[in-house]
């Protein structure tokens, strides 16, 4: 926990916690500010004059425009310099000078002189950057109907949902969700980075909007990774089948046609500098069978490589796509343990003398005719 004993002004504006408390003001913050402030009077100045520079700079920013502010800098720059070379200024002209407007103005560049622009950049402080992200534009309207929950520690937080879901939050990422579902579709919205095992309703679909994403599951396991700050939005499947959809309109997502199904071990990943998503596997393919228990499957003795291909199928859910009649008469002998599947097919290619490559979430085999 950070240590406020000795925290300027400054330092309380750039501290997460603290700015969140100001801006939020929820009950569990409000209880620990209330209490730290009663056992450290000394700082109540400090803290006072922080929440009143920060309530100022968030209402300048709503109450004046990307254009007024330009031209008030511009006005405030020109008056400047004819104070400095007019000795002899007409009062009336400073008189016309708009004041008030230019408290503003000044406001605002107090958010680049105490450094909050800083704050804007840390995950969960959008609240500061001139344009808000995709969950605030989401969560925004439906405030009064959705519960959030923050984690601003260093360990994941455990989160259950109304309908017996649950969702383990990574650090820096937050989560809302309604009160109670709707009757026609479960809503999550998500900045950050969840896992999520979702209760089993093929009459209530779960969706979860994650910026440019939708995530659209009956029942299932999946993460999706969806920072403010960061070039790529990912969505990488442990069970069950997954629909992703890049998102125009969040209302159609139900009847919508998905652009991307995923099943275990596949990921997409939506790249926001070309709007492009990619079909991938994961790194490290999981089995989804116990190995020890599926021992049979993976000792080969003279056997078709074309049911080796299958087995690798069934134990790891990922497509493998060869020519049947080209390998028909290749065979192999081979036992394969517990080598991560990338190293069970290096050795069955070398074997026939043949090259896989990942594509689309698809891993293609490459061979040669066998005698």
């Amino acid at each position: 926990m950070q240590n406020y004993t000795e925290f300027t002004i400054k330092d309380f504006m750039l501290d997460d916690a603290f700015c969140r408390w100001v801006i939020q003001n929820s009950e569990t913050d409000n209880q620990f500010w209330n209490n730290w402030i009663h056992e450290n009077p000394h700082q109540t100045k400090n803290i006072e004059t922080a929440k009143e520079i920060i309530k100022k700079i968030r209402a300048a920013h709503e109450e004046i425009s990307e254009s007024d502010l330009n031209a008030e800098i511009k006005r405030f720059s020109d008056s400047r310099k004819l104070l400095s070379s007019s000795p002899q200024i007409d009062e009336a002209k400073v008189r016309y000078f708009d004041f008030t407007k230019l408290w503003k103005v000044a406001a605002v560049l107090l958010v680049g002189v105490f450094g909050v622009l800083y704050l804007s950049k840390q995950t969960g402080f959008d609240e500061f950057s001139f344009e808000k992200t995709a969950y605030k534009k989401r969560t925004d309207d439906k405030k009064e109907i959705l519960e959030e929950i923050i984690n601003d520690s260093e360990k994941t937080k455990l989160v259950d949902l109304p309908d017996g879901s649950q969702v383990t939050l990574s650090k820096h990422s937050r989560v809302s969700y309604p009160k109670s579902f709707s009757a026609t579709q479960r809503e999550v919205y998500l900045s950050g980075e969840a896992f999520f095992e979702v209760t089993k309703n093929p009459h209530k679909p779960f969706v979860v909007y994650a910026n440019e994403l939708a995530t659209r599951v009956l029942g299932t396991s999946f993460t999706i990774s969806s920072y403010d700050k960061e070039e790529e939005v990912k969505v990488i499947v442990k069970t069950g089948k997954v629909a992703v959809f890049p998102l125009n309109n969040e209302d159609e997502v139900l009847e919508k046609k998905p652009e991307v199904m995923l099943t275990p071990n596949q990921k997409v990943v939506f790249n926001r500098a070309d709007n492009q998503m990619k079909r991938s596997i994961v790194a490290s393919p999981e089995p989804l069978k116990s190995i020890v228990s599926t021992s049979k499957y993976l000792v080969f003795e003279n056997i078709p490589v074309t049911q080796v291909f299958e087995k690798l199928y069934e134990l790891y859910n990922i497509p493998l796509v060869y020519d049947n009649t080209l390998m028909v008469n290749c065979r192999i002998t081979a036992e394969l343990g517990n080598q991560p599947l990338f190293e069970k097919l290096d050795l069955i290619c070398r074997a026939i003398d043949a090259k896989y490559e990942v594509i689309d979430g698809q891993i293609v085999i490459h061979g040669k005719k066998c005698n």
